[in-house]
């Protein structure tokens, strides 16, 4: 039983012990890493994202149409203009619009709404880069009382005349009297506000178009027919949940991490020692004896040449020395490595032997 342990003990690797410590630590560190990270992933919450859900969603759509009425004169007939022609404005009497407006709601709600039609003269100054707003007149042409439905949808359908003869000779005074060049346009604007009670909510929209068209220069920019659409919704957040959210892919790196620390701190523990610097007491006194005794020692090969039981034993290699001095002879000497670390020194006087043993 004994000799088994002591070859276990010699395939050890021996190595320092702060170096020891080191791999101890990594693999406690690693051990930890996997521990912590398996705890985490499996006490940790995931807070589910909150559902947007759509309350209700709603639409402004809008087409408008122009019909040009020109002066009388010799030079251009209306029914001689083809759609997208530009015109000369001086010619240009009154020009009817068209507005054809549709709201639609993604549900039945009660609804209420008004809108109002306005021409809107606007200039502007550039300079240094930069532009001036210098004129801004605002004329209402038609103006409703507010209106209330219960539905998903309604339209509005208005036709209006726009004097523009009026408006171009307006702007034409104000470039002359004031003596600049500006950049001139008539807004025919149409604004809707409407209120749409849904689910005990007030869902608020504001619509509003404006279609241009060139105002004081020599030729008008008018387009026959264009249109537009926009949408809009309200939304809410439904609220979220906590929920655990367990990845298997994170457990089981967790699990491999742990277990190659834990068989990382064993191989450590039973594969290696520490290298301890112990002074070999025996070979120190041997080599000290040696070189104290080196031109008098004589090795032996067998202690069978000595009669040990009869040979008197001394306490110090000192006083073999002083035998070997005064009977001028030779000490016998016999090195036993085995089972013990032993050396055996003989002095023989007279024939009589004197013998030290070191241990």
């Amino acid at each position: 039983m004994q000799k088994k342990k002591q070859i276990q003990l010699s395939n050890r690797i021996r190595i320092s012990n702060t170096a020891r410590t080191i791999l101890v630590l990594f693999a406690v560190c690693i051990i930890a890493l996997g521990s912590g990270n398996l705890i985490k992933t499996l006490t940790t919450k995931t807070t589910i994202i909150p559902e947007i859900k759509e309350l209700y969603k709603y639409t402004n759509s809008i087409k408008v149409g122009a019909d040009v009425n020109l002066k009388e004169n010799k030079y251009i007939k209306e029914s001689e203009i083809a759609d997208e022609q530009t015109y000369i404005s001086d010619l240009i009497s009154n020009i009817d619009m068209k507005f054809d407006y549709n709201y639609t709601g993604s549900k039945q709600a009660l609804t209420k709404y008004n809108y109002k039609l306005e021409a809107v003269i606007s200039a502007t100054y550039s300079s240094n880069n930069k532009t001036y707003d210098i004129l801004n007149k605002v004329e209402t042409l038609k103006e409703s009382n507010e209106i209330e439905i219960d539905g998903e949808s309604f339209e509005i359908n208005e036709i209006t005349s726009v004097n523009y003869s009026k408006y171009h000779e307006m702007i034409k005074g104000f470039k002359q009297d004031m003596g600049i060049s500006a950049n001139s346009c008539l807004y025919i604007r149409l604004t809707v506000n409407t209120i749409a009670n849904v689910d005990s909510e007030e869902v608020k929209n504001q619509y509003v178009y404006d279609y241009k068209i060139t105002l004081g220069d020599k030729v008008a920019i008018i387009t026959y027919n264009t249109e537009d659409e926009k949408s809009d919704a309200i939304r809410y957040e439904e609220a979220g949940q906590e929920s655990r959210n367990i990845s298997v892919k994170d457990v089981i790196i967790s699990i491999i991490v742990m277990t190659i620390g834990i068989l990382l701190l064993r191989v450590i523990l039973k594969r290696t020692e520490v290298l301890k610097t112990i002074k070999n007491e025996f070979k120190l006194e041997l080599n000290r004896i040696m070189r104290s005794c080196e031109s008098k020692l004589v090795e032996i090969e067998d202690l069978k040449q000595v009669d040990l039981a009869t040979a008197t034993r001394v306490k110090d290699i000192s006083q073999l020395l002083k035998l070997s001095d005064e009977a001028l002879v030779p000490i016998y000497c016999y090195i036993k490595e085995e089972p013990e670390q032993e050396a055996y020194f003989i002095v023989t006087k007279y024939e009589k032997s004197y013998i030290f043993i070191l241990r």
